[in-house]
């Protein structure tokens, strides 16, 4: 039995919503690619979260934003990093790395 990684990114502003998949057979290059979309999230040319301000352990200083997050890079736990604008419950960046078992 085998893993696949996949790399999900969902994310909705009030006037419009995707989500994008991407699959590795590696953890590695999962967790570089969780790793890239949450920099290119804090990037404010790229998203709303940019704009926001975090304090030094990575939380939004904001409390009109709901956040989580599990980054411990253990090669075979599942991680995120969810952000959602209380004041805008449609406006929110998930990302998650999940960990499947393939037969």
């Amino acid at each position: 039995m085998g893993k696949v990684y996949i790399v999900q990114f969902d994310w909705s502003t009030s006037d419009c919503e995707d989500i994008d998949l991407y699959a590795y057979t590696e953890y590695g290059k999962a967790y570089d690619k969780f790793k890239e979309l949450i920099s290119d999230e804090m990037n404010p040319d790229n998203s709303w979260v940019g704009n926001l301000d975090f304090d030094d352990e990575g939380y939004p200083i904001d409390d009109h934003y709901e956040f989580d997050f599990e980054d411990n890079n253990s090669c075979e736990s599942e991680l995120w990093w969810h952000i959602t604008d209380k004041d805008d419950w449609y406006q929110h960046s998930f990302i998650d790395l999940r960990v499947l078992e393939v037969q």
